[in-house]
């Protein structure tokens, strides 16, 4: 009986694995989609190594050369795998959203003027969430109706949702919690961390601990700064986790986590060269993962999920188990 349920288990990781190979689209697990360079999106794969790169077609829209301009260049994937990409620089240039199917093909743009500024973005249940120099926009997930507008009088640089669906926005030394309430947002905003000096990104871990990329003053060492959950807030005393040393003069900017393997990203980019720097929730340090002079001046970034794979195992030796009572009692097919 254990022999048949442990081949049951082995039958079904491998048909997993199987029909995920066999239905595999261009965007993968553990892929990193890194705008730069004004209109293009590097997509760089596990290893992550320079053969590991490839770059989607030019955009529609461009989005600044900075690396520190916030103008467009904000990305997110939601849970179907679609990637969503803000536009629009400089003046008099059309400013939006781009949505591209995971196959690599744009299927929708979304355009809103040219005055407003759309940042880093979010992707999650539905909903897009934009932040812009005049509040923060959220539309439903195909980009044809805007569901609200939230604090049109602040300038907002990231947006994040957590696992609750409320949203998080942050300003540039703050940030503010927008509750989820019977599937709309609260107008009024609760400031959950502040006393930031000029913070560009944010993201959550799986313990649902907040992270802020916080460039600081000038002359000052650029960090991320982790700020623990404590009940339905956080600690007002973050712990900073430094940056290595690199040549030039390069800016931190985009930041994501990747939950199947625990990880952070983050963008360390300048005119000349981007490196992609990595850690874990519990280190103090990033190091160094990947490193181009191809890719300048880039922008946010996001990460594509990998599964968990001890999860799909217990779950599957969890149906097994399952299966094996119900022979038992006589009420389940042999297997």
């Amino acid at each position: 009986m254990r022999r048949g349920m442990w081949r049951f288990v082995q039958a079904s990781v491998l048909s997993l694995f199987i029909a995920t190979v066999a239905t595999a689209a261009p965007f993968q697990p553990g892929q990193i989609f890194v705008p730069f360079g004004g209109n293009q999106i590097a997509q760089i794969s596990p290893l992550y190594a320079s053969s590991d790169v490839s770059y989607l077609n030019p955009l529609p829209y461009s989005f600044a050369t900075s690396a520190t301009t916030l103008e467009g260049g904000g990305v997110a994937l939601d849970e179907n795998g679609y990637l969503y990409v803000t536009v629009g620089a400089g003046t008099g240039q059309q400013r939006g959203i781009v949505k591209i199917a995971p196959d690599g093909n744009v299927v929708k743009t979304l355009t809103v003027g040219t005055s407003i500024d759309l940042r880093g973005i979010a992707a999650k249940g539905g909903k897009v969430a934009v932040a812009t120099n005049a509040g923060v926009r959220i539309y439903d997930a195909d980009l044809n109706k805007r569901l609200q507008i939230l604090s049109t009088n602040t300038a907002f640089r990231d947006v994040a949702f957590d696992d609750q669906g409320n949203l998080y926005a942050l300003h540039q030394n703050q940030v503010d919690r927008y509750k989820l309430i019977g599937g709309s947002y609260s107008s009024t905003p609760e400031t959950v961390v502040s006393g930031l000096v000029d913070a560009v990104a944010l993201a959550f871990d799986g313990a649902g601990n907040l992270y802020v990329v916080d460039r600081g003053a000038q002359n000052e060492p650029q960090q991320v700064k982790k700020f623990v959950r404590t009940g339905d807030g956080f600690s007002s005393t973050p712990t900073s986790i430094s940056r290595p040393v690199t040549s030039g003069s390069p800016s931190l900017f985009g930041l994501d986590y990747e939950p199947g393997i625990n990880t952070f990203f983050v963008v360390n980019t300048s005119s000349t060269q981007t490196d992609l720097l990595k850690f874990s929730p519990n280190d103090t340090a990033m190091s160094v993962v990947f490193s181009s002079a191809d890719i300048k001046n880039a922008r946010w970034l996001a990460v594509y999920p990998t599964p968990e794979p001890a999860a799909a195992v217990l779950l599957l030796v969890g149906l097994g188990w399952t299966m094996w009572k119900q022979r038992r009692k006589g009420i389940g097919r042999k297997w």
